[in-house]
Order: structure tokens, then sequence, then C-alpha cells
């Protein structure tokens, strides 16, 4: 099936992003991207699907185009294969390598929004994975995702610890990613209406942080759920 795309050497999404376009993986990436950034979930899905089903792979871009497939799949409402598909091609990754640090938790945070029905998922390994990450260098986009990792386990008391931990800086992305710690956190407690005050401030400039538009999409869910559910608790005490 026809990926409609010419790779280049330089490819970017549509917030400017650099997507990896090298090789057969890196074309059907950047085909990934396009269906995405169009809104166009069910072209994605198929052509994205068809390619998959003609290939093997392995390693962090294979996982990532799991993720771009799992995402297609919650669009079309293909919730449970979504489920599937994260538990056997992400979720190893996670546990047993780091092949997944950003993948892993986001998907889980989309899989639990997206749940048609009460669910139990798989946060422990991607939790542990997170919590030995956030104890080594890592870059700011990198640790976000570890912390999306401690929030969707509610540990409270991690996220506690890493944010006493920091230091104040006049580092913009140091401050923006503690920011972001903040309202993650306030969520994971249900305090609802400051998360939704602090991700409202916080999210517009993510992507200062890294990440594809594809990716950053998902704290613009969260920051809306947070608006949905605080206005939801105001008008049940009211």
């Amino acid at each position: 099936m026809n990926l409609e795309l010419m790779p280049r050497t330089r490819t970017r999404d549509v917030s400017g992003f650099d997507v990896f376009s090298h090789g057969d993986a890196g074309q059907a990436h950047v085909m990934a991207h396009r269906m995405l950034d169009g809104g166009r979930h069910e072209l994605g899905h198929g052509v994205l699907g068809a390619w998959l089903d003609g290939h093997d792979g392995g390693g962090s871009d294979w996982t990532h185009l799991q993720w771009h497939m799992a995402i297609f799949e919650i669009a079309v409402g293909a919730w449970e294969e979504a489920l599937t598909r994260f538990e056997t091609h992400i979720l190893p990754a996670a546990t047993d390598t780091h092949d997944a640090l950003t993948d892993a938790p986001a998907m889980l945070w989309r899989l639990e929004l997206a749940a048609p029905r009460p669910v139990s998922l798989a946060w422990e390994p991607v939790h542990a994975t997170a919590v030995h990450q956030l104890t080594r260098p890592s870059t700011p986009y990198v640790e976000l995702h570890c912390l999306l990792a401690l929030a969707g386990a509610r540990d409270l008391d991690g996220l506690d610890r890493w944010l006493h931990g920091r230091r104040s800086t006049n580092d913009r992305k140091a401050t923006l990613l503690a920011q972001m710690g903040i309202g993650l956190r306030a969520f994971a407690a249900g305090d609802y209406e400051l998360a939704s005050v602090v991700l409202a401030a916080a999210v517009p400039r993510v992507s200062e942080l890294g990440g594809s538009h594809a990716q950053n999409l998902l704290f613009q869910d969260i920051a809306d759920l947070s608006w949905t559910r605080a206005q939801t608790m105001t008008r049940a005490a009211a």
C-alpha cells in the first residue's frame, strides 16, 4: 500500500518538531504524523495497520510506531485493540528496556482517558521504570513522562519527593517542568480545580520541553479533563 510520501533528509510535524524519517520505518512514521496532524485517523489506521502487518521489528522506533497505531485505534473506536497492542508491543519494552520511556506512560494515559469500561491498567511496571529513570540524568521531556507515570499510578509520595527535590532556578524549562509536576500531582490527588489552573497555564508551553504535536495533544486532554471535573464538582457542591 502506498504510504503517500517521499522521505526527506529532515522531516517535521505541523509544530516544527523533527520526526525520524530514515528508512522504511521512517517513511511509515512520517505518514503516521501526517495522518494524525491532519485528523485523518481512519486513513492512518488503514495505511499504518497494513504496513505493520507486513513488517516485524524491535527497538524504540518500532515501539513508537506501535504507539502511533494505538492512537489511531483509539480514535476509530477500537479501544480493545489499542489495549492489546499496548500489552503486546509497548509494555514489554517499558518493562525490560528503555525503548518506551515516553510512549508507555503516554499510551496508558490515553487508554485510561478513553476507556469504555472500568479497567485496571498495568501501571506498576511502567511506574517502576519511571521511578528508576528519575534517579538518572534525563532530558526534560523524558522526565515529564516519568512524572506522567507517577501521576497515573497515583504515586503522590513519589511526586512529592520529586517536587521537594527541585531547586529554585531561573531556567525556563526547569520551571515549566515543575509546573507540570504540580499540575499532574493535583490531578492524581483529585484536586481538579488546582490541576485545571496550573495545567491551563503550563500546557500551552509544553512543547518547550520537547515532543511532537501528536505527543503533546495528551497534555491538553488532561488539562481539559481537569477543567471538566472541576466544573462538575463545583456544580455538585452548589
